[in-house]
Order: structure tokens, then C-alpha cells, then sequence
């Protein structure tokens, strides 16, 4: 397969960094489009717009996106692996501290693992408030 087929196999590949050796036949009746279905995945070079370094969308994790969990073929993948797997470890901090929060009587092992959590996310920018993270006792 050359690079210009490759590109073709979707309109959004056209402006990418694409490996045309890495291809895969797309099943098209297990996506989600409007009008155009992806023929085929390959590896694509992207940029981390949170990192901002280089890594590869690879054409196996590009169907289990599209055709095994269903997301819109015209999706992209903007972020790395380890950006998105921080960004998920926030949403799970996030969940437990409101969790931890709003129970009344919580032990002393919940107390530390609030105020461990809720001084991350204070330092991350997530609380805002320190006061919400000293009171925590």
C-alpha cells in the first residue's frame, strides 16, 4: 500500500504522518460514521496536545476505538497514552475525594486518604481553595 492510499482510507488522514506498511482492513458495518466510513486503519504519527511530544495512534487501537467501542469514526485521538491515562487517574481522584467529602463519618484511613487527595488536587490546580484542604480533619 503506498501513502497516498493510506491517506485516502479516510478524509481526515490527508495532513498526517501515516504508515501505509501498518494497514488493516476496517469492518465498515461496525463503525459509527454520517458519510465516510474508514476503509482501512494504519498507524498515525500525532503530537500530545497536552505534552506536546510525538507518539503513534496505532491501527490495532484505532478499530477497538471505532469498531469495538463504538466512537464516532471522525473522532481523533489527541492526547498520548500517558496523558490519557493521567487524565483518568485525575477523574478517579476527582470521584473518590467527592465520595470521601460527602460521607459523615468517615475513619481515620479515610480521613488521610481525603486530605492526601484533596492536596494533590490542590496542587494540581483541581481545588482552589487550600481551605477546603486544611479544615479536612
Amino acid at each position: 500500500m503506498t501513502a497516498e492510499m493510506a491517506a485516502s482510507a479516510h478524509w481526515s488522514l490527508d495532513k498526517d504522518s501515516v504508515f501505509p506498511e501498518t494497514a488493516i482492513p476496517a469492518n465498515i458495518d461496525r463503525q459509527n460514521y454520517s458519510i465516510f466510513p474508514r476503509k482501512f486503519y494504519v498507524d498515525i504519527e500525532r503530537c500530545c496536545i497536552q505534552c506536546r511530544r510525538w507518539f503513534i495512534f496505532f491501527a490495532n487501537e484505532q478499530k477497538h476505538w471505532f469498531e469495538g467501542l463504538g466512537f464516532y469514526v471522525d473522532g481523533d485521538c489527541t492526547k498520548c497514552v500517558d496523558c490519557r491515562k493521567n487524565d483518568q487517574n485525575i477523574k478517579l481522584m476527582q470521584k473518590r475525594y467527592q465520595i470521601l467529602s460527602a460521607k459523615k463519618d468517615r475513619n481515620a484511613k479515610e480521613i488521610s486518604e481525603l486530605k492526601r487527595i484533596a492536596l494533590e488536587l490542590f496542587q494540581l490546580g483541581y481545588i482552589k481553595d487550600q481551605t477546603k484542604v486544611d479544615r479536612i480533619g
